[in-house]
């Protein structure tokens, strides 16, 4: 593996890891704190084994953690049943605040690791068909995906987000943005309401903030929003923002 191609893989697991401790951490602290300190406690581990759906759901509702994000429950229902709950950490807020800025604040700056065009490269030679019939055909407008997912709106005049900006403009606003931009952990707050897993709105985070200043402004949330329907939709997320879904008023600056 190519040694810039294979910096992609700790990237991403950084991501997917501290996701995972961050979910860990809040369901064995939850389990602790249930926990009688006398009599019972073979009575309620049982009841806190059979209940972990709904203490899967408060977890979900209380921390804004993306279903995605959580554990299978069969199999830790299966683990913790060999567990003492009493000899469980509590909760450290600290750890978990640092873990959770990280995840929310410095998003762009680790996915900004990722060599995107050794990524790039990758992804097109495995999507690619070359050769014989099929010379040309991915170029054309028929080709596999064209005018699907994230290439919609390629070789039109306007920016096809735009079609669907005022969807997203009343809850930009709600956001309440300062100068005209919303904070990461104020966009994470609507974004995981998307139910997809934090390594993915991790990605979403990196395309759409296209000047890199760690903040949203408008366009760009319309353009996070954009990518997240693409991928409710079923579509793959580019390893690099196309240039037709760029917004118009950072386009100057790209050049």
């Amino acid at each position: 593996m190519h040694h810039k191609i294979s910096s992609v893989i700790p990237c991403t697991n950084v991501l997917l890891s501290s996701s995972a401790v961050q979910v860990h951490a809040y369901i064995i602290s939850y389990l602790k704190k249930e926990m009688p300190s006398m009599f019972g406690k073979d009575n309620k581990k049982k009841e806190l084994i059979a209940k972990l759906p709904d203490i899967f759901a408060t977890i979900q509702r209380e921390h804004q953690i993306s279903p995605g994000d959580f554990p299978d429950l069969k199999r830790m229902q299966e683990q913790l049943a060999f567990h003492d709950f009493t000899k469980f950490h509590a909760l450290k807020p600290k750890l978990l605040e640092s873990v959770d800025n990280m995840l929310s604040s410095d998003i762009a700056r680790i996915m900004g690791m990722i060599p995107h065009e050794d990524e790039t490269a990758v992804e097109n030679n495995l999507a690619t068909i070359k050769g014989g019939a099929f010379e040309g055909y991915t170029e054309s407008p028929f080709g596999i995906g064209r005018g699907e997912g994230v290439d919609m709106g390629r070789g039109e005049h306007e920016w096809v987000v735009g079609k669907e900006k005022y969807e997203y403009d009343d809850s930009f606003s709600k956001l309440n943005p300062v100068n005209g931009k919303v904070t990461g952990a104020a966009a994470k707050s609507e974004m995981v309401k998307s139910k997809l897993p934090n390594s993915v709105l991790s990605k979403v985070w990196k395309l759409a903030d296209v000047d890199r200043d760690g903040m949203l402004d408008a366009d760009e949330w319309a353009l996070a929003n954009h990518l997240i329907k693409i991928k409710l939709d079923g579509h793959d997320l580019p390893s690099d923002l196309p240039d037709h879904l760029i917004p118009p008023s950072k386009r100057d600056d790209m050049a």
